[in-house]
């Protein structure tokens, strides 16, 4: 086989059924054996960035790996973003890009210029610092290993994307032939290990009487979620969650007291605050979810956290935290020999009023008086989806808006939560509807965040995919504007003055879309989240819409915009001393 067909083959024998590209001169052998073969097909975006961020939602939708491919020069580099998508949230992933001919590379020694051949970039060394392995191949024994090596690399430990970089000549030479894969063994239990774990844990939790779990996105990534979730059923103890761990857990468990972070759940934010033991299951604690003064999270806690990073464990010596290393496919065995203490009644009756006070209790209160709330917007359709349907969501505030309200029971429910660019929504539906093809698939973004990849729509048309696009339109950038409204006197640079938005429903006619202007709640019907068609909802929505509630700069997590009374603070914040200032 040539290289470009050994790449082919390759990906076919990891049960790859779609790679993700925008095609080019430098990659066009390897898209060539691709399209020649029966079990794997190429699916053309429409931009590299939108290839990437298509294969980071595959692993999302259905655990396996995606691979995306881009020329060399600007094809390679658009795929930066969507790369650095996977890289934060320990997504597999991967990058195959062509390279110009070796005989022509500026990278071989010799003198050092700029560049010699068309379009050459030293993409490896870019990628680097955000993936978990980046490499550059330059013989066919290179090939063969390097392609496994990175396999590997992507989906063990910690995962995360890789890429593998192609110079054109060694894709047209002959390479040999795929060897059978060796399949690695599973990583055996260490039960020294394991005791380690649980021995830490336990310690910590003595004379403890208000517990409480924190759910992250590990949990799920390590493919142990219902071992995990039986448990926490099992102790009694509430738990709090991750956006990125939201998505691995049924939320009607009956502990279950929201999300938790600047803009996560009142009533999960006090019981995070109050409680007097956190124990931390695969979260990085960013400061989304901490805020910026990490001395304000949890004061009155022993904080546990178990990670499968160290490097995210030594982040938290300044802390004084509990930091235990564990391989995570070994959580369940861990906590089967953990012996949470049943939280005292008090806590108890603390966490039922927390609950109900609060939790899915969003009133959508705006700035503008009888506007649409895009809460209520996202709770109807959560009535409306199915059990098993896929969401994929953007950022900003249409981010903040669905994490805050959405209730999930069986659905898939995903952003690009750590790199969070604008755009991702519309080529991660994509990726799902063509991995999940009998699924029901929905797009979540703001009307901003929308125009970054608007030119997917080809995509989605061309391959006659049934997607809802739901757009939060608020005019634009509220996540901003609030900012701005908050620390800036309302002056909205490049967010109301500068920002500008085009007609969606021209848009929608252009590309043959139906279309739907939403005005009111109940305007949204069961048929437009049917399986057959590709929809966008124009959900509009008053241009000073908030995120409500969210902690403004300086302030604890406990104590968020819009500020409660004395009273019902003093309520939230029963067991430690918190006063405003």
């Amino acid at each position: 086989m040539t290289g470009a067909e050994y790449i082919a083959a390759f990906l076919a024998s990891k049960h790859v059924r779609h790679v993700f590209l925008m095609t080019g001169g430098a990659a066009t052998f390897m898209i060539d054996a691709i399209g020649n073969r029966d079990d794997i097909d190429y699916i053309c975006m429409q931009h590299e960035q939108a290839a990437a961020m298509a294969a980071d939602a595959v692993w999302r939708t259905d655990g396996t790996l995606g691979v995306a491919m881009a020329t060399s020069g600007p094809g390679a580099t658009n795929l930066l973003t969507g790369i650095a998508c996977s890289y934060f949230d320990s997504i597999p992933a991967l990058h195959i890009t062509g390279q110009v001919n070796m005989r022509e590379s500026a990278m071989l020694g010799g003198a050092s210029p700029r560049q010699i051949g068309f379009q050459e970039t030293k993409i490896v060394e870019m990628a680097r610092p955000i993936t978990k392995y980046a490499v550059q191949v330059r013989t066919g024994e290179e090939l063969r290993q390097e392609l496994e090596k990175a396999y590997r690399i992507a989906m063990s430990g910690r995962m995360g994307p890789v890429l593998i970089d192609v110079p054109m000549d060694l894709q047209q030479a002959e390479v040999g032939h795929l060897s059978p894969a060796v399949t690695p063994e599973p990583t055996a239990t260490d039960p020294a290990a394991v005791a380690v774990a649980a021995a830490a844990v336990n310690q910590a939790l003595a004379g403890v009487t208000r517990p409480l779990i924190y759910w992250g996105a590990g949990v799920g990534l390590a493919g142990v979620a219902p071992e995990v979730e039986r448990w926490v059923r099992a102790t009694g103890v509430p738990m709090v969650s991750s956006w990125n761990g939201a998505t691995y857990f049924d939320h009607d468990l009956p502990g279950f007291c929201g999300t938790v972070g600047v803009y996560g759940n009142r009533g999960g934010n006090f019981l995070v605050q109050n409680c007097d033991f956190l124990l931390v299951l695969g979260s990085r604690l960013d400061n989304r979810q901490r805020t910026g003064n990490t001395r304000n999270f949890a004061p009155s806690a022993r904080v546990v956290v178990l990670d499968v990073d160290v490097e995210e464990l030594a982040k938290y010596q300044a802390d004084g935290y509990v930091t235990v290393p564990l391989n995570f496919r070994d959580l369940p065995v861990v906590l089967d020999q953990v012996r949470l203490p049943r939280p005292s009644n008090a806590w108890v009756n603390h966490v039922a009023l927390m609950q109900e006070r609060y939790l899915g209790k969003h009133a959508g209160r705006t700035a503008i008086t009888g506007a649409q709330s895009p809460y209520a917007v996202i709770q109807r359709i959560n009535r409306l989806v199915d059990h098993d349907a896929i969401i994929a969501n953007d950022t900003g505030a249409a981010l903040c808006w669905f994490f805050q309200t959405f209730h999930r029971t069986g659905q898939t429910i995903f952003t690009a939560g750590g790199n969070s660019p604008m755009g991702y929504s519309l080529p991660a539906a994509i990726a799902a509807k063509l991995t999940a093809p009998d699924r029901q698939v929905i797009c979540f973004s703001g009307d901003g965040g929308f125009q970054l990849n608007l030119q997917e729509l080809q995509t989605a048309v061309h391959y006659e995919l049934d997607i809802t696009i739901v757009i939060l339109n608020n005019g634009g950038y509220g996540i901003i504007k609030q900012f701005q409204d908050a620390y800036m006197q309302g002056r909205y640079h490049a967010t109301g003055v500068g920002y500008s938005q085009p007609d969606f429903g021209k848009i929608a006619y252009a590309y043959g879309l139906d279309y739907h202007r939403i005005e009111r709640p109940d305007q949204i019907t069961p048929e437009m989240f049917s399986h057959k068609g590709l929809r966008i909802l124009d959900v509009i929505l008053e241009e000073g819409t908030t995120i409500e509630p969210k902690a403004e700069m300086g302030r604890p997590i406990n104590d968020q915009f819009p500020y409660l009374d004395d009273a019902e603070l003093a309520e939230g914040n029963a067991f430690i001393d918190y006063k405003r200032h």
